[in-house]
């Protein structure tokens, strides 16, 4: 009782770790002891694998392994198998070419158990199961909530007498394989057999075990077992997509791997004693692909180009470690086939095989070398076609494919019906038979004997009676005859039996000497009948008008438009025809007068018609030369050439249908004139004239200023090249921007400022002359209310030619203005306020006329 109680508490304590996912592989093997009186004597191996860097619960310290005598649900021995051995396998040094090396290990647990069992016809099978796999596996839907289930099988009598005598093949693999994504690898799941039995290897599905709910069942459920949920697009024959593979014969893993991540294998060993299959031996492991790349020369064995010269090669290695790339393309006779960049395209000058190498790193550490075959044959163009038909009635595909080089010799169809087995088939030209109506996608992949491959599809369009392809309906002359044509899957019967060679063809010739409509009905197969029908119009004689004669521009092209009901049409002369064999060509004439024919045919009836097309040449339009004018002012425009004009834009112009307008532009314009004439051409030529605006002159003397009597005044005006003062009072030079001005009163001047091109415009000037020194004079209060009266505080200067600064400080002795420009003054606001009536402090400092420095301090009140 007291064993008991203890057995229970401990599965209590341990069963919180005992669901957590730890699982990273295992294989479950027996080795055959031979004979103990009336018994076999077996010893069974349990290998578990757990991650070294999983956070999982450790190894189980004990392992419930069941054995099932085979075909009963019932257990034959439960076992509870202590763990014997632990070891750690770790890949340590990857080596110096592996860019990002990933790290690999594995705990791994052995339980070994002695078993006796007595002889079974059937055999037996051997079970362990255990939740839960590590979670995050790449492709296996919601992991961390899937068990494993590690199974084997001891076989009976039934498959062979000896059969029961028998050892589970033994694995040699390196399980510290470093694998790096997109890029080729090869892994060996290759086995030995002590009983010399011939093993084959295939994918077989990974299993699912115990639930989260029992991870660490007593007792395993007998077989069968369900498979994992593989997430899209793998599956247990595909665990690694579709670019990795298993060799059958060696077990030897190759391809390219998938994006990184972990990817759980299950191999199978197929073992055959004597011709027969006694058992299938089972390995599952999680193997790791890892973001890193290996310093390798890694091609594809084989490159094809079917429809060029051309082929692009890329290294499958993408690591940072490869500096250098040597291409040979394999081109005898010449070393001109070699490239150094990573990913060439290269031409080859004939079709072929080439051997291809590359060599990354060449002369340097990480160096590799890989080769490869490129296969050049151009000229394969893959095609099938089928009619459509009905339902339940063999429908015929046929491959129409073409090759240039070799014969095709590759078909796999797949008709697009996968609820109706077999919906493939490996036939050239296969039959098959739909059930329901509809429209279904047919495919087709067809190669050649050079390695040309490709994939195709068509729809194929399912009725409840046959589809059938007629010719149009048409027209003849009376005195010919034409073929019919129909398609479709069946026998055709054409009626009426008028003027037909024979009925039951599908292209019988008909010759009817007046409008007829042949019917043809297409039969299928019993209860498949179509019929379809083609309307045959008589013609005694062709009807023609090549249309109204007509007069073009020179240079000009216009399309004919010619009335007929002929089928086969030529124009002549073709020198000046875009195309003188369709019904309305475009023509452009150089001559004067040119004549066109054409004649137009129904079969051996024909007729003809002309057509007369005449060129004038386009006006010659000459408008007046480019002019100028001021802002404000016109200039008179000319044009010549016609008898009709149009001008444009019509803005700024007194009209802008005479040969003579005035231009009163606001900006420079160029105004447009299209010139007709009486002549015949009905477009107009064409010719310009640019009307450049002058813009207003920015004529400036100078703000109004002060001076003191006997003090000399600089001008300066300003905004044009021209310059004339008046009066000349005063001036030292009156025809020059900045004359020197002594006044002893007051006085005003006005300047005139031109443009080069004459135009003016004048501003005026006011001094004022004080008797007295030169200063600079600040009120002392100023009420800031926009009333526009003593709203700003601001220096008035007298003969003053400089204002050095104007500085206005708060009571904190804060600078709340400053300026350095005459006129300028403060409006009393502050950082966006306006502060309360107040004293504010002033300092100004200004330069006279004579260069002498004036400068004064004193303070004024702010009165809201």
């Amino acid at each position: 009782m007291k064993k008991l109680l203890a057995l229970i508490l401990f599965t209590t304590l341990t069963w919180g770790i005992a669901e957590a996912r730890h699982i990273a592989g295992g294989e479950l093997s027996y080795e055959y002891l031979g004979i103990s009186g009336n018994f076999l004597k077996y010893r069974i191996t349990l290998k578990l694998y757990r991650d070294c860097l999983s956070s999982g619960a450790p190894l189980d310290e004990r392992a419930a392994i069941t054995i099932y005598a085979s075909g009963s649900s019932t257990p034959f021995i439960n076992l509870g198998v202590n763990i014997d051995r632990r070891e750690v396998i770790q890949l340590t040094t990857p080596g110096p070419c592996i860019d990002n090396p990933p790290i690999v290990c594995y705990e791994v647990g052995y339980y070994i158990e002695d078993i006796e069992i007595p002889p079974s016809q059937l055999g037996y099978s051997i079970s362990y199961q255990r939740c839960c796999r590590i979670e995050g596996i790449s492709n296996v839907i919601n992991s961390g909530n899937t068990g494993a289930t590690y199974t084997a099988n001891i076989p009976g009598t039934s498959v062979g007498a000896t059969a029961p005598e028998n050892s589970s093949p033994t694995f040699f693999t390196s399980d510290t394989v470093v694998i790096c994504e997109n890029t080729g690898f090869t892994y060996s799941f290759s086995a030995t057999d002590k009983d010399g039995d011939r093993l084959s290897y295939e994918f077989d599905q990974a299993y699912d075990g115990a639930s989260s709910g029992q991870p660490q069942p007593q007792t395993a459920s007998p077989p069968p077992y369900n498979s994992l949920p593989y997430a899209f697009p793998f599956n247990f024959f595909r665990p690694m997509g579709d670019k990795v593979t298993i060799n059958a014969a060696s077990g030897v893993i190759t391809g390219t791997a998938p994006a990184a991540g972990i990817y759980v294998i299950t191999v199978t060993v197929v073992e055959r004693r004597n011709g027969t299959v006694i058992n299938r031996h089972r390995k599952d492991l999680h193997i790791k692909v890892a973001p890193c790349s290996i310093a390798a020369a890694d091609l594809d064995p084989e490159y094809i180009t079917c429809d060029g010269f051309n082929l692009t090669f890329l290294n499958k290695s993408a690591s940072s470690l490869i500096k250098t790339y040597f291409w040979d393309f394999g081109v005898p006779g010449t070393d001109a086939d070699t490239s150094n960049v990573d990913r060439p395209t290269f031409t080859f000058p004939d079709t072929g095989r080439y051997n291809i190498r590359l060599i990354t790193n060449r002369n340097q550490d990480c160096s590799d070398t890989a080769y490869a075959v490129a296969k050049v044959y151009p000229g394969f163009f893959p095609k099938f076609s089928v009619l459509d038909g009905c339902k339940n009635v063999n429908l015929q595909f046929t491959d129409e494919t073409t090759t240039k080089y070799g014969v095709v010799n590759y078909w796999k169809w797949s008709f697009g019906y996968p609820n109706v087995n077999p919906d493939t088939s490996r036939a050239q030209n296969p039959t098959y038979s739909y059930p329901n109506t509809g429209t279904y996608q047919a495919q087709l992949i067809v190669g050649s004997s050079f390695g040309c491959r490709d994939t195709i599809d068509n729809p194929v369009n399912v009725l409840d009676k046959p589809g059938i392809r007629l010719t149009n309906d048409t027209l003849i002359c009376n005195i010919d005859t034409l073929r019919l044509s129909a398609q479709g899957n069946g026998s055709f019967t054409w009626s009426p039996n008028y003027m037909i060679s024979n009925i039951n063809v599908s292209n019988p010739l008909v010759s009817p000497d007046q409008p007829t409509k042949y019917y043809v009905t297409l039969t299928s197969a019993p209860g498949c009948v179509n019929t379809d029908s083609v309307f045959v119009n008589v013609k005694q004689f062709v009807t023609i008008n090549a249309g109204p004669d007509t007069t073009i521009c020179l240079t000009d092209s216009v399309r004919l438009n010619a009335s007929t009901d002929g089928l086969q049409f030529t124009w002549s002369p073709p020198a000046t025809i875009s195309n003188p064999n369709v019904k309305n060509p475009v023509v452009r004439p150089t001559a004067a007068t040119t004549t066109y024919t054409i004649t137009a045919n129904i079969g051996k009836c024909q007729s003809k018609d002309d057509i007369v097309v005449r060129t004038v040449p386009y006006p010659v339009a000459v408008a007046s030369a480019d002019t100028s004018i001021c802002f404000g002012g016109a200039a008179p425009l000319r044009a010549s050439g016609g008898t009709d004009y149009r001008w444009s834009p019509s803005t700024g112009l007194s009209s802008n249908n005479i040969a003579n307008p005035i231009a009163t532009p606001g900006v420079s314009t160029r105004y447009i004139v299209a010139v007709y004439d009486n002549k015949g051409c009905p477009k107009p030529g064409i010719d310009s004239v640019i009307v450049r605006v002058v813009p207003p002159i920015p004529a400036f003397a100078g703000n109004d200023t002060a001076i003191v009597l006997g003090q000399p005044l600089q001008l300066n005006a300003t905004g044009g090249s021209g310059y004339r003062w008046t009066p000349s009072t005063g001036l030292n030079n009156p025809n020059i921007s900045n004359p020197i001005a002594s006044l002893s009163s007051d006085f005003s001047y006005a300047v005139r400022v031109s443009s080069p091109e004459g135009c003016f415009a004048v501003d005026t000037i006011n001094v004022k002359v004080f008797n007295t020194n030169p200063d600079i004079f600040v009120p002392t209060a100023f009420t800031p209310n926009n009333d526009k009266k003593n709203d700003v505080l601001r220096p008035i200067p007298v003969g003053i030619s400089k204002l050095d600064y104007f500085r206005i400080y708060n009571r904190y002795g804060e600078l709340v203005f400053s300026t350095t420009e005459i006129g300028k003054g403060w409006d009393g606001r502050y950082k966006g306020n306006s502060p309360s009536s107040t004293s504010y402090a002033w300092y100004v400092q200004g330069t006279d006329y004579t260069g002498k420095t004036i400068f004064k301090k004193g303070t004024s009140t702010l009165i809201r």
